[in-house]
């Protein structure tokens, strides 16, 4: 249990850590005709300090600014600050050191021609630390300062006569963006088609922790770690309705009520303590094996996919009673063996364990298929997660009856609906199998399982369930079904009910409470719903879109709407047409995706509103269909680099470099110069119509303000 602890105290500490950094600011002052000075205005958190620039070496990591600049620019000496830093002896690194606590002010002199407009450019990075010796390490940041010519520099304001200091900010392009609040102050965007992959970001910007916390916000998820922890515990209750755990109950318990009361519920609290360490145990072997970056590639990659639906239908043929997964027999013997040869709580932590290895043969679908949901749900944390909640709903009860163990009675016995809720595990498993071939399918391209076909699967699975459940299908291990109870024709009715939902589907019924599972529309065969949703048929603005789209070979506009593929592309027909545009970072397999086009761009004023008011760029990155040769390259990027070879590779990346984030949905909106409007949002903002369609609404407001 203590290394447990210790492993959820280091992720929480480390997300939070995450989470620190320092504030710079970057301004000129210009002291003569000919010499500026580039101040840098530095906030560091509370309890943090910082080391200096002129750090000896042999000692903490020194912070470190440098400049790029033109020819005719020069500097005069080098970094100043206008308070001297901290100096003390550091008992860990064993040497003198220098740091910086607080509000602090450093500066560098330059010489800079009067008739000429010049820009400054460089980047920044440094270490934060606290006094007991935990560190982080930000990513390095760059920044941009223009130092107009003097015959090109405008009156100054009143306030700023009285400095002459000019303050630079990355989005102040307009006077109607001096009027932004201090949260939408934000870097931009790339601002035009043609330097895409240039220096667009090196502007200057103060960087606030709270950029990071917005950072996150993008990266929303359905199967959000919580979500994965119900959707475990769930698991964990199905499990414990499974033939190879339920008579179990019985027994384990009757062994911890011979024992005196006190001992006995003692021990049963550490057997289920000791179920969920060796669950979570897994869950964090996954974890650590794979990491957030592994997790998000496999989750999209068509050969994992691929073996995920094999694995899938294997457990299904399990669960219908053709064979059993079963751990070798000498490994529950081994776990008997200590049991028997050990003594107190430790033999109690090998009870536990051997009630893991005995119930695999039920409990490894269920865990498997737990273990791919939290892989697809791209969060670092989803094993972790989800293997919490299964194994604390399994453990719940062994621990609970071993304390009131006249509830025993209440139980029902054992018998043969126990193998009917194995066989209606089997259904499921076979369909969710359908999810990962589906989403294999998308990524590759094949277009072998498109939306209705996907669907006519499904109303047969799920007819064959309810026909099972009515005995009219038997399977090898049942039981004679004399009669139908009241609960298998309740639970029919609801398996037939349900299929008579999904039949609408077949012909583009957008069934939206599974729009997350399902392929997506443009993949629909029979639609007869698309259309509807331009009541005047197409838009006035299709014609404009006309002709060959960069990657329209292999990539679909959602819901029938205009839109590109490409950043370039789009952002220079949004500057013929003079509108704004909605950069979606999506792709084929999101599941969020599916749910906000499906439940809120389908909406008549969400979707009028893309249609009309907007140039929509769709930039999938999912999607690993080659590059030409000549856009295929190698980027470096905060230290790493990255090989951009794909169309997913080309899209992380730019999302990665210019928002912090390979989350989808991430919708983002620009004018089109490719500045930013609006801050980013992610699913969680745009899964509400109202909330959405504000959003959107705000930035035609802003784009037009500006005009």
């Amino acid at each position: 249990m203590n290394k447990l602890s210790s492993l959820i105290l280091f992720f929480l500490l480390s997300f939070f850590l995450q989470a620190q950094e320092a504030q710079w600011s970057f301004s000129y002052e210009r002291s003569s005709n000919t010499e500026v000075e580039i101040l840098m205005n530095i906030s560091i958190p509370d309890q943090f300090h910082m080391y200096s620039f002129d750090q000896g070496a042999g000692g903490p990591l020194a912070a470190e600014v440098t400049f790029d600049y033109p020819k005719e620019v020069n500097t005069q000496g080098g970094l100043l600050y206008d308070t001297e830093p901290r100096e003390f002896f550091d008992d860990i690194f064993k040497t003198t050191v220098r740091d910086f606590k607080g509000d602090i002010v450093w500066r560098q002199k330059f010489t800079v021609p009067t008739d000429k407009e010049v820009t400054i450019t460089g980047s920044y990075t440094y270490q934060l630390c606290k006094d007991n010796g935990v560190c982080v390490n930000p990513f390095p940041e760059k920044f941009s300062v223009t130092i107009p010519a003097l015959q090109q520099k405008q009156a100054p304001k009143e306030s700023e006569n009285k400095q002459d200091k000019t303050t630079i900010d990355s989005n102040t392009k307009t006077a109607e963006s001096e009027s932004k609040t201090d949260s939408e102050l934000h870097a931009s965007a790339p601002e035009t088609a043609e330097n895409q992959y240039k220096n667009q970001e090196e502007t200057v910007t103060t960087k606030k922790v709270s950029e990071v916390e917005e950072t996150s916000d993008y990266e929303s998820e359905s199967q959000t770690p919580w979500w994965i922890f119900v959707a475990g515990f769930l698991g964990g209750l199905l499990a414990f309705l499974t033939p190879c755990v339920f008579p179990m109950v019985p027994m384990t318990v009757s062994l911890f009520i011979k024992k005196e009361r006190k001992i006995g519920i003692r021990d049963a609290i550490i057997y289920g303590l000791s179920i969920i360490v060796i669950y979570v145990g897994l869950g964090l072997a996954i974890t650590t094996l794979f990491g957030e970056t592994a997790l998000y590639e496999m989750s999209v990659n068509p050969i994992f996919n691929m073996l995920f639906f094999i694995i899938f239908v294997v457990f299904a043929i399990s669960f219908f009673g053709a064979f059993d997964i079963n751990l070798p027999s000498s490994w529950v013997n081994k776990m008997d063996k200590k049991i028997d040869s050990s003594s107190g709580l430790v033999s109690v932590f090998f009870m536990a364990f051997t009630l893991v290895l005995v119930s695999f043969s039920c409990t490894a679908m269920i865990i498997g298929t737990l273990l791919v949901e939290s892989v697809h749900s791209g969060s670092v944390l989803g094993p972790f997660m989800g293997m919490l909640g299964f194994s604390v709903a399994l453990a719940l009860p062994f621990t609970f009856f071993a304390i009131f163990p006249s509830l025993l009675h209440s139980l029902p016995k054992s018998g043969g609906w126990l193998n009917t809720i194995k066989i209606l595990l089997g259904f499921v498993e076979l369909a969710l199998a359908l999810k990962f071939i589906s989403m294999a399918d998308l990524a590759a391209g094949w277009s072998i399982l498109p939306r209705d076909l996907f669907i006519a699967i499904w109303i047969v699975i799920v007819v064959m369930a309810g026909l099972y459940i009515l005995g009219k299908i038997k399977f090898a291990h049942d039981s004679d079904l004399s009669y139908v109870s009241i609960p298998r024709l309740l639970f029919a009715t609801a398996l037939f009910s349900f299929a008579l939902y999904l039949l609408p589907g077949m012909w583009g019924a957008p069934l939206k409470p599974l729009s997350g599972y399902l392929p997506p529309m443009n993949t629909q065969t029979f639609d007869l719903y698309t259309p509807t949703l331009r009541s005047g048929g197409t838009s006035q603005a299709a014609d404009d879109y006309a002709g060959a789209k960069k990657y329209a070979e292999v990539l679909d506009c959602p819901l029938g709407l205009n839109c590109f593929f490409d950043y370039e592309e789009g952002l220079a027909y949004a500057q013929k047409v003079n509108k704004p545009v909605l950069l979606d970072f999506t792709g084929k397999t999101c599941a969020n995706c599916r749910d906000i086009e499906l439940n809120v761009w389908s909406q008549p004023e969400v979707f009028s509103i893309i249609e009309n008011e907007y140039v929509l760029i769709s930039l999938y990155m999912d999607v690993n269909y080659p590059l030409p040769e000549d856009e295929q390259k190698t980027e470096l990027f905060e230290g790493r680099e990255y090989e951009i070879k794909t169309i997913a590779d080309k899209w992380k990346f730019f999302s990665l470099r210019y928002y912090k984030t390979i989350a989808q949905p991430l919708y983002v909106v620009l004018d089109a110069e490719g500045n930013r409007l609006m801050k980013p949002v992610g699913y969680d903002v745009a899964q509400s119509v109202t909330t959405y369609s504000a959003y959107l609404n705000e930035g035609i407001a802003k784009f037009k303000a500006a005009q």
